[in-house]
């Protein structure tokens, strides 16, 4: 069974995100089994196992929106908060742009932490 969580937007972002090409429909967590799929339209997307997550929690809210990371912190958010924060036993790939990347942490914008803190950790 799939379950899918959206990545949150604000009412004031989505119109930007919306004609970056990046809308809310193309955007979310997804938890099939043990597989996790992350994507923001073209701008990000991630596969791996619910395994490979060490650990999730909230995270304070953030001033930027969009995909932007560095050095192994990445954050996807069409909102300020409420952001989780997942991070990784060992780092993840993803693709920004096509690029690939080394994920050890994850920032994403959600509407409820918890929920989606339970539904990757059990």
């Amino acid at each position: 069974m799939k379950t899918r969580f959206p990545i949150k937007y604000s009412m004031f972002w989505s119109w930007l995100l919306r004609s970056l090409l990046i809308p809310r429909r193309l955007a979310y967590l997804e938890i099939d089994g043990n597989n996790v799929r992350v994507r923001m339209s073209y701008a990000f997307r991630s596969r791996f196992g619910r395994g490979d997550i060490s650990g999730v929690g909230t995270h304070r809210p953030v001033v930027s929106v969009g995909v932007h990371g560095w050095r192994g912190r990445w954050i996807v958010n069409g909102a300020h908060r409420p952001i989780a924060r997942i991070t990784f036993a060992l780092p993840v790939t993803a693709r920004v742009l096509g690029v690939a990347v080394q994920v050890r942490e994850l920032l994403v914008s959600v509407d409820d932490v918890a929920e989606l803190q339970r539904a990757l950790l059990t």
